[in-house]
């Protein structure tokens, strides 16, 4: 929810000579707008219409890490004649009152105290326990950066999150649901739950925590490329 561009720099790594790829922040994030209100899912998803339209990419692929997967899910269920496939990452389709207890502390600590403790809150739930035991460069990154979001956007992200259920049984196109081991946020099970409900679902465990595809990049090209490229082929299979 808080990540920028380059949080994803090692996972688009393993795309960039085979793929075009476009990246962007949401609403919130980076140096995308910071509109005061709640960052409400129909609000992220308009954005990203606007902005596939304005590209005119044609039918894309579209791969999401927690809040992004949301995104990426409405966005194919809205608009299901622009997407070919999604990839949803650490994510969840209904805010359960478990997911809200879990997301209201994030911002119950933000209002008691500040980013930093919102930070230290999060950090279990989010967070792999190498990148975490280790106090890795990355960890440390994210961290010293808590405190960067106004204060507005950080609330306005965290409700929003809170809201607004998806029903995963109405995309049509192939979706393939990526969880983490150590995902404490939204774990495994859930991840399985939608993949069951969707029409053509997949699950695939991957290694790491909720951040799993910022911990680990190459969870992009050990359990979603190969999908991707299976997608492809299919594709060039059904034009001939």
């Amino acid at each position: 929810m808080f990540a920028d561009l380059s949080s994803y720099d090692g996972a688009c790594f393993y795309l960039k000579e085979k793929f075009q790829v476009l990246r962007y922040d949401c609403r919130g994030q980076g140096k995308s707008p910071k509109p005061l209100g709640i960052y409400h899912l129909k609000d992220h998803v308009l954005d990203l219409a606007n902005l596939l339209n304005d590209k005119k990419l044609g039918k894309i692929i579209l791969v999401g890490l927690s809040n992004g997967a949301r995104i990426a899910m409405e966005y194919a269920r809205l608009f299901p004649e622009n997407v070919v496939g999604v990839c949803a990452c650490d994510c969840f389709d209904i805010p359960t009152p478990m997911i809200k207890a879990k997301l209201g502390s994030w911002l119950m600590a933000h209002e008691v105290g500040g980013a930093l403790h919102r930070f230290d809150v999060a950090t279990p739930w989010i967070w792999g326990e190498d990148v975490f035991n280790e106090k890795s460069e990355l960890f440390l990154s994210y961290r010293e950066k808590a405190g960067s979001l106004p204060d507005h956007v950080v609330k306005g992200l965290l409700k929003g999150a809170m809201e607004t259920d998806i029903d995963v049984s109405e995309l049509s196109c192939p979706v393939l649901f990526v969880a983490g081991r150590e995902d404490l946020l939204t774990p495994p099970f859930l991840h399985e739950k939608m993949s069951s409900r969707a029409k053509k679902g997949e699950f695939k465990m991957s290694e790491g925590g909720h951040a799993g595809l910022i911990e680990r990049p190459a969870i992009m090209e050990k359990q979603i490329l190969p999908w991707i490229e299976s997608l492809q082929e299919k594709l060039r299979e059904n034009l001939k």
